[in-house]
């Protein structure tokens, strides 16, 4: 262990080279304290033995923060794969235990960065272990939650970990669901129970970031092969050469994998759809379905399984969309290692242009007219007049120039031929000046004018926290939601509408701006560690407006951000509960030890054919 501890604290992650990243703050703990029971009870972790994901090692020394896992869980795997690294260090704890929003760190117990599927494989089969120590009546079942880490882009708690609360009972399971060493003992034992305790011990983070392989693009063929690991940015780095690129656009340098996991799109799905049309194939490593023995003997392991599924063809009408299933899954269903994925021609023609409005709804129903007329855009981004107001502040010393503050319609256009986009860029032209009464219609060809005309949408992240930011008390992204709804296009502009007055009427500070051409939008609603209560509850109480709203016309509460434990409790209002009960039968079929990223999505009870023991036998 001692190689183990200095090979782990002498660098940090390639993650953490990725991200500015700094030790906890108060903001963290701070967002937290808004959410006060009785909503956390509701909507965020039920059934979960702690009503908070808690900083457990914010002041451990890093040589203490493994001591939730099995003693020899992390020895046993430095033995049998001395290059695996393993980190304890307490800042890439932290890192790997949040993503990009207000849900507080919940770090793992340690970050492993595998390199091969056998590697992930060997991880996964230790991670639901049987235990025998001295002194116990019974053995242990220890089992160790796992969530897989791409960079840390999500923003619904993907990446808390949470714990099911544990029991001292003594129950029964079938000896079938142990591993056995020959088909004489499976036979013998498959009809007999055996007598353990089912113990949570800790949970690590499987970093995917060495998972960067890119396969060769055979020309006339509109798909790659790339590793989980590989982000957007690099692998279009690597096609530039081909005048092939990867489309989806979720703004941040996300990972293929984690993509895929969390179901992302972005501003360019209204061209070219969002993750679940873009994935071909994919390899996923499953959770162990048997209960591995106490021994190190390699030639008794059952490995977990690998799975690939998928094709390489354009379409596929073979058996069950298995590559549908694991799309948006948020690490609850496996560990996802490569991905095929779709890719297109780079556009040799590309044309921005913004207008402007004198309400949002109207710049809304601007959105639903190019739509509907067919008016064939790449892009179409809308803002609200809150949206420019922190554009424009965030650019007074810049050489950008100000904006009229109203609602403002950002439109991409492109294609290979120069006349189409003209013809394009002249029909949206009509349809937002001629038919809607907008102003201050501007286009640009070269790409420089085209990040000036579109440098508010770029910039209006950080902008809008910046308004509420500005000292040392103030908002930062760690105390700042991001929540997204997605409606039919017949219901986007009364919605997001609606959305921006709740805002105004309930005193809030936000931002609405959308990927308007598919009916989602979103709100940056920036949280100072000085806001009231009650502000706070109007935050939430805007959120639940605006999701609430969509499932009434029958949209959906994310359109890409998906639902992790901050969106868990609207997936009844959405599905009723026979959707959810076939979530979590699916969920308990791939993962019966809910090893998997517990308490993301659906929440599920241990059923693997256990029976609890009664206290007199």
């Amino acid at each position: 262990m001692r190689r183990l501890q200095q090979a782990t604290t002498s660098s940090l992650s390639s993650s953490l080279k990725r991200r500015a990243l700094c030790p906890p703050t108060v903001h963290a703990t701070a967002v937290l304290s808004v959410m006060h029971q009785r909503r956390l009870k509701q909507h965020l972790i039920p059934h979960y033995c702690v009503s908070l994901p808690q900083l457990r090692y914010s002041s451990s020394p890093a040589a203490d923060q493994a001591s939730r896992l099995p003693s020899d869980f992390l020895s046993i795997l430095q033995q049998n794969h001395p290059s695996l690294k393993i980190s304890l260090n307490k800042y890439e704890l932290d890192a790997h235990g949040h993503g990009e929003s207000h849900h507080p760190v919940s770090p793992p117990d340690a970050v492993l960065y595998p390199s091969s599927v056998e590697e992930i494989q060997d991880i996964l089969r230790l991670c639901c272990r049987e235990i025998h120590r001295e002194g116990d009546d019974v053995p242990t079942v220890e089992i160790v939650s796992v969530i897989p880490y791409g960079v840390g882009t999500s923003l619904e708690g993907h990446l808390s970990f949470l714990f099911p609360q544990d029991s001292d009972d003594v129950v029964e399971i079938p000896s079938s669901l142990f591993e056995s060493n020959n088909d004489q003992d499976k036979q013998l034992l498959q009809n007999e129970k055996k007598k353990v305790r089912i113990k949570r011990k800790g949970g690590i983070s499987l970093d995917m970031c060495n998972f960067q392989s890119i396969g060769e693009l055979t020309p006339g063929d509109g798909f790659i092969k790339v590793g989980a690991g590989v982000t957007r940015n690099s692998l279009n780095d690597a096609l530039r050469h081909t005048g092939m690129q990867f489309m989806i656009d979720p703004g941040a340098d996300a990972t293929i994998g984690g993509m895929t996991a969390c179901g992302a799109s972005g501003t360019a799905a209204v061209k070219y759809h969002t993750m679940r049309e873009n994935v071909l194939g994919l390899t996923t490593v499953l959770p162990p379905q048997l209960i591995a023995s106490d021994t190190h003997d390699s030639d008794s392991r059952s490995k977990p399984s690998a799975v690939t599924c998928g094709s390489n063809a354009l379409k596929n009408s073979a058996g069950y969309n298995l590559p549908a299933l694991f799309i948006g899954s948020e690490g609850t269903l496996g560990i996802i290692t490569d991905v095929t994925v779709k890719i297109y021609p780079i556009p040799s023609h590309v044309i921005a242009a913004s207008c402007t409005f004198d309400d949002l709804h109207t710049a809304a129903e601007a959105v639903t007219m190019i739509r509907m007329l067919g008016i064939p855009v790449s892009r179409i981004e809308l803002l609200d007049k809150i949206s420019i107001r922190a554009f424009n502040e965030s650019v007074k010393n810049e050489e950008l120039q100000p904006m009229e503050e109203k609602a403002t319609l950002f439109l991409e256009f492109s294609s290979h031929s120069e006349s189409s986009v003209i013809a394009d860029l002249s029909a949206a032209q009509a349809v937002c000046v001629d038919d809607l009464s907008g102003s201050n219609f501007v286009s640009a060809g070269d790409e420089v004018t085209r990040n000036k005309v579109w440098a508010a949408r770029h910039k209006l992240y950080y902008s809008s926290i910046a308004l509420r930011g500005g000292d040392d008390d103030g908002a930062t992204s760690q105390s700042t939601i991001v929540t997204d709804v997605c409606v039919p296009l017949s219901s986007f502009a009364d919605i997001i509408s609606a959305t921006a007055e709740d805002l105004r009427d309930l005193g809030v500070f936000g931002t609405c701006f959308g990927h308007a051409g598919d009916g989602n939008f979103h709100c940056i609603l920036p949280l100072r560690p000085d806001d009231t209560d009650e502000y706070k509850e109007k935050v939430f109480k805007v959120i639940e407006l605006m999701s609430e709203r969509a499932i009434n016309v029958g949209g959906s509460v994310t359109g890409e951000h998906g639902i992790g434990y901050g969106k868990k409790s609207f997936l009844t209002q959405m599905y009723g509960y026979s959707g959810v009960s076939l979530m979590q039968t699916i969920k308990s079929s791939i993962d019966p030890w809910n090893i998997m990223n517990p308490g993301k999505i659906v929440d599920v009870e241990l059923d693997v054919g256990a029976t609890k023991k009664k206290s007199n036998e």
